[in-house]
């Protein structure tokens, strides 16, 4: 039994699985009063059994990230129970959306925004006037190092990430003077149901999809990327940043952090594209067809 209470709280979305059950975890050892939120209930039994069978303050309670009135239901009985004291947000839930962006459709790039950046927005919003109010607290949200590089077929997550890192560090300075900490934790490749559970556009997996080539050139090389296993570095890195008094922003952790969040600014954007082409074997441009008029073109 962990007879050691800490008189914090946290709540964590998407924690039925993956890094959001290793977080839950983490901190219900070390005592804190841990609201695991997930989109299912059920999917949550395995966590609270066995947070029953440590002792823990584990509760599971349902949150959609997608839904207004499921995030107000679940962020009112979260502060109602912990009498409108919130420590900490970690805003893990999300998903993996890829394919080439021509053959992405419109609602398949919504559906990708609304979770991963909207979803987002859309917690982070409610837990904020309790905050505020204690003029205390700290937002960990999980981007990841598809926010500071791009890589082809893989446009639709690229874009959510990239949206998290402006809005995050914008919504940093806004909150500076209030007391809240913001940190944005930036993930290379983690072996988690994240890719289990990734969604390729309807329209791209086909064999007449002109781009069935890359598609393919894509999925070997995310075969042949080394995903770690071992999720304790990352963590470590989000129990840092909930627990520090003055956080850093970007928080590059995991295989590939240190080329993609420290090298790739100072990478020639040609020279990028070059290697790209060269490990996703693309090919150069078509030249133009002659039977193409140039008023056509400019159409």
């Amino acid at each position: 039994m962990n007879a050691v209470h800490d008189p914090r709280s946290i709540l964590i979305t998407g924690s039925s699985s993956g890094i959001g059950r290793a977080t839950a975890e983490r901190f219900g050892a070390r005592g804190w009063r841990v609201f695991a939120s997930l989109r299912r209930p059920d999917a949550g039994a395995p966590l609270r059994e066995l947070g029953a069978r440590k002792g823990w303050r584990l509760t599971t309670p349902e949150l959609d990230v997608t839904r207004d009135d499921s995030v107000a239901a679940a962020v009112a009985e979260v502060l109602r129970q912990t009498d409108g004291r919130l420590d900490v947000l970690v805003n893990n839930a999300g998903y993996y959306a890829y394919g080439p962006l021509e053959e992405t459709s419109p609602d398949e790039l919504r559906a990708q925004l609304e979770t991963n950046v909207v979803g987002v927005h859309r917690v982070t919003r409610a837990v904020l006037p309790a905050m505020r109010a204690r003029r205390a607290g700290t937002v960990v949200t999980l981007g990841s190092l598809s926010g500071r590089v791009a890589l082809p077929m893989v446009g639709p997550y690229h874009a959510s990430k990239w949206a998290l890192e402006g809005m995050i560090e914008a919504w940093r300075l806004e909150l500076h003077p209030f007391g809240v900490r913001m940190a944005l934790i930036e993930p290379g490749p983690f072996a988690t149901p994240l890719y289990a559970n990734e969604r390729i556009a309807a329209a791209a997996d086909r064999a007449e999809s002109p781009y069935a080539d890359l598609l393919a050139s894509y999925r070997r090389e995310a075969a042949r990327l080394g995903r770690a296993h071992d999720l304790t570095p990352l963590v470590d890195a989000i129990e840092r940043a909930a627990t520090a008094e003055n956080p850093r922003l970007r928080w590059p952790v995991g295989p590939t952090s240190f080329s993609a969040g420290r090298l790739r600014p100072f990478v020639p954007d040609r020279l990028y594209e070059w290697i790209m082409r060269i490990a996703f074997r693309t090919r150069r441009p078509l030249p133009p067809d002659p039977s193409r008029t140039d008023a056509s073109l400019r159409l």
